[in-house]
């Protein structure tokens, strides 16, 4: 049962968002917003290929196949132990990993473990600029991509899987799927969109002269709610405006506009329908949930988050 407070709260917002007004306040936060954004663009953010990066392990050309492209923060010298995890269970899945760490580290005091670099199909070590779709754009703009038939665009804001069945599963559903793009969940707000933690495109995208173009166009933009706004709730909208399909795998539980991203809001309900992951701002606001209590006791999650 939802408490009184978050029921208060939503009636609230829905009343006030349904007004014939803008508040004064919401206009501000817009007018500060469209500000920034506008001396972001205008000769501040350069592209994404224009980071500092150091080549730790060459990257493997003439991939075929499926290919992923995670990328990870790292604020100490050391791999997150999530990250790890992950990258290996797609390792083990047969996906060629290339591994993209944003930092603000010396590159030589980064390390990673020899037995996890010599299964990865390259490393690189960049500049902490333009969050995970300039690191995406990055490395997707200095490899040979004709042979690929599947790409993977994956972060590290989940921490998972935290089930080997329900991982399988998905990814059977993922290979099944005949969408030309996937991600795991969707978002209503402000406008429908896959979440971009774990995005897929199929070929009939990869071969796509616009998809491509969009990708390398990618900017490193100084703000993550910039980010969010210009790549990832448009990016479902325009490929849909050039033909291309989408599926969420674990379609929105609920059709409140205000309250719609279900990995935050809904989060048990979604592992109970198999969603095999935990988002890491749902770990760090509630360290002390049962599940979450399970999945720090797996050692899954380590000090950093």
């Amino acid at each position: 049962m939802q408490p009184l407070a978050d029921i208060w709260r939503r009636w609230r917002r829905q009343i006030k968002s349904s007004a014939p007004f803008v508040r004064r306040r919401t206009y501000r936060i817009l007018l500060n917003k469209n500000a920034r954004l506008i001396e972001s663009l205008d000769g501040l953010a350069t592209p994404a290929s224009q980071a500092r990066v150091e080549i730790r392990k060459p990257l493997a050309q003439n991939l075929e196949g499926e290919v992923c492209l995670f990328v990870t923060h790292a604020a100490q010298p050391v791999l997150k132990t999530h990250v790890i995890h992950h990258v290996e269970h797609l390792l083990d899945a047969g996906i060629q990993v290339i591994l993209i760490v944003n930092t603000n580290l010396a590159t030589d005091t980064l390390t990673i473990d020899a037995d996890l670099e010599a299964r990865l199909n390259g490393v690189l070590v960049r500049e902490n600029t333009g969050f995970d779709f300039g690191a995406w754009a990055h490395a997707y703009s200095l490899l040979d991509r004709k042979l690929w038939h599947r790409l993977y665009l994956i972060n590290d804001s989940i921490v998972g899987p935290l089930g080997q069945t329900e991982f399988a599963r998905m990814m059977g559903r993922i290979k099944a799927s005949s969408a030309d793009f996937i991600g795991l969940t969707e978002s209503l707000a402000p406008a429908r969109h896959l979440q971009s933690y774990f995005l897929v495109f199929n070929r009939n995208a990869l071969l796509s002269h616009a998809f491509n173009k969009r990708i390398l166009s990618i900017q490193n933009l100084p703000e993550k709610g910039q980010v969010v706004d210009i790549y990832e709730i448009r990016l479902t909208q325009q490929l849909c405006a050039l033909g291309l399909r989408f599926e969420a795998l674990f379609p929105t539980l609920s059709n409140d506009f205000y309250n719609s991203n279900d990995t935050a809001s809904r989060w048990e309900q979604l592992l109970s329908a198999g969603f095999p992951y935990l988002k890491t701002s749902v770990i760090k606001e509630l360290p002390r949930a049962p599940k979450i209590l399970m999945a720090r006791a797996s050692g899954q999650v380590d000090a950093q988050i």
